[in-house]
């Protein structure tokens, strides 16, 4: 009994910490990424954990994307260090590739793509950059009104039936493993079951959280 008790503690414990949380994704290696609300120390660095707001530069989907296929995405907003210098300026671009595509063919399937970064540009130089998707803001084709924000750790079992929902977990797994994907790198978001407009329109924000450390100057 006594041991039951800490189970169930354990497991209420985990629940509440759960909800309190940021939103959290699973990466393709299985890895946990949380954003993290820390600013850069400085302006010569841009480390992993930062949290990026940026809107997509074009239209993706599944029927117009192929993997290998190159975007682009424009930084809203400004990156500013804890010493109140500019680490990365807004109007900064990151570019990256989709890495997978899956289409629905029916109604019980989900579409879905995979984005995967690559750099970071501004001031005229490159940089190197990588990052998880943690929330997507997109509008609806046909729904200018109608927008949806999508957090990966509040959608859980149904993640595959939302437009915009990050995937992660069995989700992702289900999905990409049923296209013949397997484990590729980047961040699946939903598409939608068949009979939804199966892209990310031009201008569909989304929260990214950096993945490892670049010496910016």
């Amino acid at each position: 009994m006594h041991h039951k008790r800490i189970g169930s503690a354990l497991v209420t414990i985990f629940a509440l910490s759960a909800c309190a949380s940021s939103p959290r994704v699973e990466t393709a290696t299985g890895e946990i990424a949380t954003p993290a609300t820390a600013a850069p120390a400085n302006a010569r660095t841009l480390p992993a954990g930062v949290t990026m707001n940026l809107a997509l530069d074009q239209q993706l989907g599944t029927n117009s994307s192929h993997t290998g296929d190159t975007f682009s995405a424009t930084l809203v907003d400004p990156v500013v260090a804890q010493n109140g210098r500019l680490t990365v300026p807004s109007g900064a671009r990151v570019w990256g590739h989709v890495s997978g595509v899956t289409a629905a063919s029916n109604a019980t399937q989900t579409a879905a793509l995979v984005l995967d970064f690559d750099s970071l540009t501004f001031n005229g130089r490159r940089y190197p950059f990588g990052a998880n998707i943690t929330e997507t803001n997109l509008q609806k084709q046909g729904g200018a009104s109608t927008s949806e924000t999508v957090k990966s750790g509040a959608i859980g079992a149904a993640a595959g039936a939302v437009l915009g929902a990050v995937l992660s977990g069995g989700d992702r797994d289900k999905i990409l493993l049923g296209a013949g994907l397997g484990a590729v790198a980047g961040t699946a978001i939903s598409l939608g079951r068949s009979g939804e407009n199966g892209v990310l329109p031009a201008g569909s924000r989304f929260s990214v959280q950096t993945t490892q450390d670049v010496a910016l100057r």
